[in-house]
């Protein structure tokens, strides 16, 4: 016996008298928000990375495109460049006019974590703004 646990004696039980522990007695793990982790950080270089994959797939169909309709090699590049240059400027753009709200991204999911926390982020950031809320305030009284 252990710990009043099991039998006094195994004589007579027909087992050993190991006592093992349940393992059907498993503790539940602790939720994100008690566990202090809350939601993860949107990771900026895969966020940039994915955006530079749409546009290089977007190139890419570009490209197709222009060699069925029999354009040059030297046409086809230059055409290339001027569109990766417009899609340059649009991502400056997008990142300089933080302050309006995010349009709807082509070629993402909601299942992509790393763009969900990134929206979900700035949905936060709008809420803090509407309700006059800083950064301070939020953590010091336990808000949002």
């Amino acid at each position: 016996m252990y710990n009043g646990i099991g039998l006094q004696t195994p004589r007579g039980s027909g087992t050993t008298g190991h006592v093992q522990t349940s393992k059907f007695l498993a503790k539940p793990r602790p939720s994100p928000s008690e566990a202090g982790g809350g939601m993860r950080k949107p990771n900026k270089d895969i966020i940039e990375h994915d955006r530079k994959r749409q546009v290089e797939l977007r190139l890419l169909v570009l490209k197709d495109a222009l060699e069925e309709q029999g354009y040059t090699e030297a046409e086809i590049e230059a055409r290339v460049d001027e569109a990766r240059k417009a899609a340059e400027a649009e991502a400056a753009d997008e990142e300089v006019d933080e302050g309006r709200p995010p349009l709807q991204r082509k070629g993402f999911t909601d299942t992509q974590s790393h763009h969900a926390a990134e929206q979900k982020e700035k949905q936060l950031r709008t809420m803090r703004a509407a309700f006059g809320l800083d950064g301070e305030n939020v953590h010091k009284k336990g808000g949002l």
